[in-house]
């Protein structure tokens, strides 16, 4: 979700300006960029300040979100031999929301009873479901107004940052102390027999290395047995290599977001990494954007 925080500043000769005639609660706001759009989010919060009588000139703060917002609401969904990508496009027309892109994930999720849950937690849980028996990535975004769902290979930015060029300053990582695992364990209980059976997979180099990092996690009743070893291959894949991630600082691009791939040249080798986090930072005229790239 992307939230913008601003302050604008308003001129008038009829002293104390009354903001509901230009911002108001749920307003529409958008925001161009070298005569582009490139956001257009809702105001949710405005504050004035520094506001006195007969004073022409009045500050007002504002915070505005994008449509992902609307997905912080509570709610019960149950669904049966759906994909992420139908969820999402039944949630939206739900809640009278846009949408854009939303490609096909390609997995029907069995029967499913999400209550009282936030809606990206819903969706999310749809989404670990589909990349752990698939291995796919998806990325959710707004869109300037409406809602996207783009396979992650759909997000690479035809972009090369070098580290030690074209960034103001740089942060590497390099970690196995989270999210990191290679020894993967699944459990399955039969529904007529009520016998557990569990399924184990590991990389033994890996173990020898870091030790047991161990993963575990109780599948539902109707898996296979070829389904539940799937799904256990799926996540030693994703999860057994140690975590590399970049933070750096560099000019301003917004086609650079929150789940785009893009190039970074490091100690003289090319990498592909995911944006994990992008802040874009508009200043004195200036653009420029924090980044946090990581593996994936």
């Amino acid at each position: 979700m992307i939230f913008i925080k601003f302050e604008v500043f308003i001129k008038t000769n009829q002293g104390i300006f009354d903001i509901s005639n230009l911002i108001i609660n749920k307003s529409i706001l958008t925001m161009h960029y070298k005569d582009l759009p490139s956001y257009l989010n809702i105001s949710f919060f405005k504050q004035n300040f520094d506001i006195l009588e007969g004073d022409v000139n009045s500050i007002y703060s504002v915070k505005a979100y994008d449509q992902i917002r609307y997905f912080v609401a509570r709610d019960t969904y149950i669904y049966n031999n759906k994909s992420a990508s139908q969820l999402l496009s039944m949630i939206c027309d739900d809640f009278s929301i846009q949408k854009g892109t939303i490609e096909n994930t390609n997995y029907s999720i069995d029967y499913r009873i999400e209550e009282n849950q936030t809606i990206l937690n819903i969706l999310y849980t749809a989404l670990d479901i589909t990349e752990k028996m698939t291995s796919q990535k998806f990325v959710l975004y707004d869109d300037f107004g409406k809602i996207c769902l783009k396979n992650f290979k759909s997000m690479k930015q035809n972009m090369i940052f070098n580290l030690d060029e074209d960034v103001f300053d740089y942060e590497v990582n390099k970690s196995i102390d989270k999210d990191v695992f290679n020894s993967v364990k699944v459990s399955v209980k039969n529904r007529k027999s009520k016998i557990i059976s569990t399924y184990l997979k590991e990389n033994d180099n890996k173990k020898q290395a870091w030790g047991t990092l161990r993963y575990f996690e109780r599948l539902p009743n109707n898996f296979s047995k070829a389904q539940a070893l799937n799904y256990a291959n799926n996540i030693l894949a994703d999860k057994c290599k140690s975590k590399f991630w970049v933070y750096f600082e560099t000019l301003g691009d917004f086609n650079v977001r929150a789940g785009s791939i893009l190039n970074i040249v490091f100690q003289n080798n090319i990498k592909e990494m995911l944006v994990d986090k992008c802040e874009y930072i508009l200043e004195n005229n200036i653009f420029n954007m924090r980044l946090k790239l990581v593996d994936f």
